[in-house]
């Protein structure tokens, strides 16, 4: 096992020189920040063009030895934001025949699995999915498989370049948006508002999460179109604790689970030291950014999420667990299966809710 530190995303190795991570910290606080220094950067994806086995990718804490190994120029601006983590570094024959019994013991039962042979040799999918402990958080026991809301973003995402969305009518929008998302709606009225067409719809009521999943499709639109179109609710709907709390009650169990397989969807409940949410939230901003995690409720130390991919959510949450695992990060997920709670680490640990 190896020192390093998580700062700024990236896992960056301990110089030799220094014994331990604390050494190290304390070496940096003495030099003046910005503070240069020659370090070896640890990344999980070496963007190797390969179409063999060995493919140049890993998960942390493990990495690979042989693709970038050489110090490069790191500027420290923050001590605070150095993190201790510890990694191992293997070559890749030995992250791959590790890799391979890692599979062979974890992943039968899992219906994306293929037994591994002497006559069936790729790992390929499995390098960017299975860590070297055993953890896997894209496993699917049960058929279908759910439907990813994410992909159907950037699907409509995808109709606003195509068509001149400026001259789009209510029904022709509502239609594309029942396509995409398998939402329906009871009515939908397009106005123009100055420089903008606003789509108010009109959500059924016998519905749970439409409301919710209407607010982010809202969201993204209003990124895409570069604030030229808006879809809003036509009735007023704010996600409160309460409500959101109601989605999840005991009562609407059964119809929650089945709308978040309908829509490849699941609410997550992330808490944290109250103190450092600022800091937890900058960390999640490119998951925000890219539109795999809504935030529906923040306050201090607590947050409702939308999250419309979960095992790629819950794979970057464990990349950055050296940071959220020091602020005590917890991730209650509500979905189709059953009800669970994160603590988030490298192991991934989990308990039911």
């Amino acid at each position: 096992m190896h020192n390093a530190v998580f700062y700024e995303d990236m896992y960056l190795l301990i110089p030799a020189e220094y014994p331990d991570y604390d050494a190290f910290v304390e070496a940096v606080s003495e030099m003046e920040l910005p503070a240069q220094l020659d370090l070896v950067v640890l990344y999980e994806n070496h963007h190797l063009i390969r179409t063999s086995v060995i493919k140049g990718c890993s998960m942390a804490p493990y990495f690979l030895s042989g693709y970038h190994d050489d110090p490069v120029p790191i500027s420290i601006t923050d001590v605070k934001k150095l993190y201790p983590a510890e990694v191992e570094i293997l070559s890749q024959q030995e992250y791959n025949a590790r890799l391979r019994e890692v599979i062979n013991q974890v992943c039968p039962g899992c219906l994306r699995f293929k037994p591994l042979s002497n006559r069936v040799q790729s790992l390929n999918g499995h390098f960017e999915e299975m860590t070297l402990d055993g953890v896997c958080v894209f496993r699917q026991e049960s058929r279908p498989a759910p439907r990813i809301f994410h992909d159907h973003l950037f699907s409509f995402g995808g109709f606003f370049k195509m068509f001149d969305y400026a001259g789009q009518n209510a029904q022709e929008m509502q239609d594309s948006i029942k396509e995409r998302f398998y939402l329906r709606y009871a009515d939908a009225v397009l106005q123009k508002e100055s420089e903008k067409k606003v789509l108010s719809l009109t959500c059924r009521k016998k519905e749970l999460l439409p409301p919710v999943l209407t607010v982010a499709i809202s969201r993204y639109v209003d990124h895409i179109s570069a604030d030229t179109y808006h879809i809003q609710l036509s009735d007023a709907f704010d996600c409160t604790e309460s409500v959101l709390s109601g989605l999840l009650s005991e009562e609407n169990d059964e119809a929650f689970r089945k709308e978040c397989k309908k829509y490849g969807v699941s609410l997550v409940i992330m808490e944290y030291d109250e103190a450092a949410s600022d800091i937890v939230w900058k960390s999640l901003n490119p998951l925000v950014e890219h539109f795999w995690i809504f935030p529906l409720l923040q306050m201090p130390g607590k947050c409702y999420c939308l999250i419309t991919d979960l095992s790629h959510v819950l794979k970057d949450l464990r990349y950055r667990s050296p940071l959220l695992q020091t602020y005590h990060t917890t991730v209650c997920v509500y979905d189709q299966y059953k009800r669970r709670k994160y603590q988030i680490s490298y192991e991934m640990n989990q308990s039911p809710v």
